[in-house]
């Protein structure tokens, strides 16, 4: 299949060969989302990855030329971070790739994939490796302090992979900053795309919606108790290590769902009465889809949600991390008065075709400047 045969609306044009790179296809997140919709411009693209099952990500991986490394044979999956030694080697083993384009969507490792000399590496970092250069660090827990002295080190290789690249891309300014801080490198923001057109804006129903990853940093635990404290209904829509936790402190008006297909998913977003957004997010792609299915937002008052949402418009904010702060932010969402439509109508500036249009302009011009 040639480029000019399935060329999509909004595809950057004259690219010739490309390659994707993503860092592990086994969970289900924005940066999942992200890939499929940079395989829809270019179809034809073979998507390299560390380690692929199919059954804990996205089924529209199933029809795409995936390419794993030899760590795909190995018997994990959930416990995928523990490889964390062997994701350099494996992504060396992969390269040099040689297509004219390469775009490498790494919260971690993709970036490390080594490109021909010809091609143009750009990379979408969604984040810097969180457990290098945020508060959770690798060897942080006490079965891995052992490893504490492979920070540093790590920290050093990985900028040098970094900075191969020839061009970085990510989704904020909130994590253009942080990847200032850690690599020296000023990226482009390009927010991800979102699919609105899947939500219909309808009025406010009664419970409130979380749709998240259980995991500690995402403090879902804040809205649980929240909701148990005021006896508020509550939807908590995920999985994660964190689930069990925050069964034993529920109260009886929290209903946890496990992960749900999307259109259960759009349901619950369209019946809802607001959806809660505890914890900072890179970007947050879950708050701009509650606001295209015509729901306000209660959200903490840090990461992208900062640069999506407008306070007292499109969103309540709360800037301590209590349940106390988080109901009143409640009291404040359920007083915004702006239509359903204006919300939707806010959301589409991250609709997938602004996401293609943007990528689009920022190709064709690094690889004019290659000319």
């Amino acid at each position: 299949m040639t480029a000019s045969s399935s060329r999509t609306p909004g595809e950057p044009e004259n690219l010739g060969s490309v390659a994707i790179v993503h860092d592990y296809l086994n969970q289900r997140g924005g940066a999942e989302r992200v890939v499929l919709e940079m395989a829809s411009i270019w179809p034809w693209a073979p998507i390299y990855t560390s380690l692929y099952r199919p059954a804990s990500t996205f089924p529209e991986f199933r029809r795409l030329d995936i390419r794993t490394t030899f760590l795909n044979a190995l018997p994990v999956d959930r416990g995928f971070r523990n490889l964390f030694p062997l994701y350099a080697p494996a992504f060396a083993s992969l390269g040099p790739l040689d297509a004219d384009v390469i775009v490498s969507s790494s919260s971690g490792w993709a970036h490390w994939i080594r490109s021909a000399a010809r091609s143009l590496h750009v990379v979408y970092c969604h984040t810097p490796a969180r457990w290098l250069y945020s508060g959770l660090h690798l060897g942080q827990s006490r079965r891995q302090r052992p490893l504490r002295p492979l920070i540093k080190p790590l920290r050093c290789a990985d900028k040098i992979a970094a900075r191969r690249a020839d061009l970085y891309l990510t989704s904020s300014e909130h994590i253009r900053r942080r990847i200032r801080e850690a690599y020296g490198l000023d990226a482009v923001a390009v927010p991800p795309p979102v699919d609105t057109a899947r939500f219909t804006p309808r009025a406010r129903g009664e419970r409130l919606l979380v749709v998240s990853r259980l995991l500690a940093y995402k403090r879902v635990d804040l809205v649980v108790d929240a909701a148990t404290q005021a006896g508020l209904p509550l939807d908590v829509v995920g999985a994660g290590p964190e689930l069990e936790s925050l069964r034993a402190r529920a109260g009886p008006t929290v209903t946890f769902h496990g992960e749900l297909p999307d259109d259960a998913v759009t349901e619950l977003m369209e019946g809802c009465r607001a959806f809660v957004l505890p914890g900072a997010e890179d970007f947050g792609i879950t708050p701009v889809e509650a606001n295209a299915a015509g729901k306000p937002v209660v959200a903490f008052a840090g990461g992208g949600a900062l640069e999506t949402l407008e306070d007292g418009y499109s969103a309540a904010f709360f800037s301590r991390p209590t349940s106390e702060a988080l109901l009143e932010a409640i009291a404040r969402c359920d007083a915004i008065e702006t239509a359903p439509e204006r919300l939707a109508l806010k959301a589409k500036r991250f609709s997938a075709t602004a996401f293609r249009r943007r990528l689009s302009a920022v190709l064709s011009d690094a690889r004019a400047a290659r000319a």
